[in-house]
């Protein structure tokens, strides 16, 4: 019989149980620590005493996490607002699996702009229609370095140059606006064209 070491799923926390059955790494288990249940990934085979006890073996940790809770919910905070939401996890699970306490997630709500949030823990209630889009992040600022930075397609003009030998047409990029989205990222609109001066089309 050996020890496995077993990483806890919302928190990477390390336990020891003592495999009964044998255990393969990679294996979901509850398992039972100071008379609370808890899910856990398995590692690898340790020389240390075990600190906790063999509940039962899962599918992977979300399924175990719906076990223990009336409903699966998770809490995270919003990098941008700080302002806590709380999400059913089935579509979350279904994309990305459980998400890791104190970790940055880029999530969406529907069709709306995707934003970034740190997991927080498990929630008594949750909304639906939220969707997990990359991630994890170690930090918000990781997150937002993958916030698009421009929008739209590459709009081009052509320009009449008229010389001494003849006319010209040539392409030129044109200046594009820039406006600061709800992340305070400067995004860059392709598909349009800045009139006027000093910095426009006309400087």
């Amino acid at each position: 019989m050996a020890n496995y070491i077993i990483n806890e799923c919302l928190t990477n926390d390390e336990y020891i149980v003592s495999g009964t059955p044998t255990f393969s790494p990679g294996q979901t288990i509850r398992f039972v620590f100071n008379e609370q249940s808890y899910c856990g990934t398995v590692g690898e085979v340790t020389s240390s005493p075990p600190s906790a006890d063999f509940g039962q073996l899962y599918d992977d940790c979300c399924e175990c996490l719906s076990g223990l809770t009336e409903s699966l919910n998770f809490s995270f905070i919003r990098c941008d607002t700080g302002v806590e939401i709380s999400i059913d996890a089935t579509q979350f699970c279904s994309e990305n699996g459980a998400p890791t306490t104190g970790l940055t997630y880029e999530i969406q709500f529907g069709d709306e702009t995707p934003f970034c949030a740190t997991f927080e823990g498990l929630s008594g209630s949750g909304e639906t229609n939220y969707s997990y889009v990359s991630g994890p992040f170690s930090l918000c600022e990781d997150c937002n370095l993958f916030i698009p930075t421009s929008a739209g397609t590459e709009t081009l003009i052509c320009v009449e140059i008229c010389g001494p030998s003849g006319t010209t047409v040539t392409q030129v990029v044109p200046p594009h606006p820039v406006w600061t989205n709800g992340y305070g990222t400067q995004v860059t609109q392709l598909n349009m064209v800045v009139l006027g001066g000093p910095n426009g089309l006309n400087s």
